[in-house]
Order: C-alpha cells, then sequence, then structure tokens
C-alpha cells in the first residue's frame, strides 16, 4: 500500500519508504462487559469469531500481547476467523431475544476506516452497527475501538484486573485476578511463562475486548 492518511508515497520520488510495525500499542475493541447484550460472552466470542484474519492497516495479533513474545510461548491455537461458529454463538446466547441486533462502535478518529471493516464482518452475522467518533476514552460505551499501550513485559494488571480503575471494560473474573497477581509475584521466568500462557487461555475463552494489530508507521528517509 503506497498511501497513508490520504498522502501518496509516489509524490516522494527521491526518498526511500519504510513500513514499520509499532509494537507498542495494540489496536483493539473493547466490550463494555456490563452491557445488557455484552455481558454474555458468547455474543463478545461471537464479535471476535466474526473479525477478518488480516487488516491492511497493521500486523494482525489476536493476543493482548505480542503473538511471537515469550508471553506467549506456551498459549497454544489461536482462534481465526469462523463465521458458522460466530452466528452459532449468536444463536446460543441471550441476543436471540432481540429481532434486530444493533451494536454502537465508537472509535478513535484514526480508526474509522477499520471501523467500516468491521461493521461489514459483523453485519455477515446479523448485526448492525452505528459508528461514532470518539476523541478519547468514552466513559460510557457498548464497544470502543481503540488502542492500548503494550509493556514489554505480558503482566497486564492495570488493564484486566477487576479492582483496578483503568480497566475500563468492566471485566471481572476471580481467575484471571489471581493469575495476574501470581504473574507480578513470581520470579522464575518459566513459571511465569506459564501463568501468562493461562492468563492469555481464559482470556482468549471470555473475549472482553477483541484484539486486532499492532499498526504500521511509515518512516520517510532521503536517498
Amino acid at each position: 500500500d503506497t498511501k497513508a492518511k490520504n498522502i501518496s508515497f509516489e509524490n516522494f520520488k527521491n526518498a526511500k519508504i519504510s513500513k514499520v510495525v509499532s509494537e507498542d500499542k495494540l489496536v483493539t475493541i473493547f466490550y463494555n462487559n456490563e452491557d445488557s447484550l455484552l455481558s454474555d460472552k458468547r455474543v463478545r466470542k461471537a464479535l471476535t469469531y466474526a473479525l477478518p484474519d488480516s487488516f491492511k492497516y497493521g500486523k494482525r495479533n489476536s493476543l493482548s500481547f505480542p503473538e511471537d513474545s515469550w508471553g506467549a510461548e506456551h498459549v497454544g491455537s489461536i482462534p481465526k476467523q469462523d463465521t458458522q461458529r460466530a452466528k452459532e454463538l449468536l444463536s446460543e446466547s441471550s441476543a436471540t431475544e432481540s429481532a434486530s441486533l444493533k451494536l454502537q462502535l465508537k472509535t478513535l478518529p484514526q480508526y474509522k476506516d477499520v471501523a467500516m471493516e468491521i461493521k461489514n464482518a459483523w453485519q455477515k452475522i446479523g448485526i448492525e452497527t452505528i459508528i461514532s467518533e470518539t476523541d478519547s476514552i468514552p466513559s460510557a460505551y457498548q464497544a470502543f475501538l481503540g488502542e492500548f499501550f503494550v509493556p514489554k513485559d505480558p503482566d497486564q494488571y492495570m488493564l484486566w484486573h477487576s479492582q483496578q480503575p483503568s480497566n475500563i471494560t468492566g471485566y471481572k473474573n476471580l481467575r484471571i485476578d489471581k493469575l495476574l497477581e501470581d504473574g507480578r509475584k513470581t520470579v522464575d521466568l518459566n513459571e511465569r511463562k506459564k501463568i501468562y500462557a493461562d492468563f492469555q487461555k481464559y482470556i482468549l475463552d471470555d473475549a472482553p475486548a477483541s484484539f486486532l494489530f499492532f499498526p504500521y508507521t511509515y518512516v520517510v528517509e532521503r536517498k
């Protein structure tokens, strides 16, 4: 792709353009786990299974930390797009009580094009998505397309522990709380790998959020 933010790099005749993956922030759909519809994890998992396996805007990453990091060493299989499975989960969920499924998706302005792709994917499983823009993390939302800083260490206590105010999804899972606490107290690297593999396993199963990609940035150098 020779364009970024409507700027064509073809105009830079004497420049070398490099595409770099920014692994310090992960573009993510956060779900309000206390919402009447999204409190059902089968709905959240259906939304996740409906998503495409690639995005042209960045390197696909379905975990909450890099798939090639030491924290992901023992995670095992990573779920791929499965529209049929998504439809089955929806049919088993509380969502079937509603004649028409509508979901409000708030997005940071820079991810509006991504939001349109998500809308198209969710439409294929019978969900209508209403997109609106927000300049920051909204205080109230159903689904929010944003990003979070990904540290080198897989510790994500601040984002997923039920007692943390920075847990913007309202996600509560005592097993996850314990794993995050143990991960902080454990020094042995092999033990930490097991802890964070378990953490990721349960996060994927509960789907409090859908992890999308590490965005591409473009570096322009003069030849």
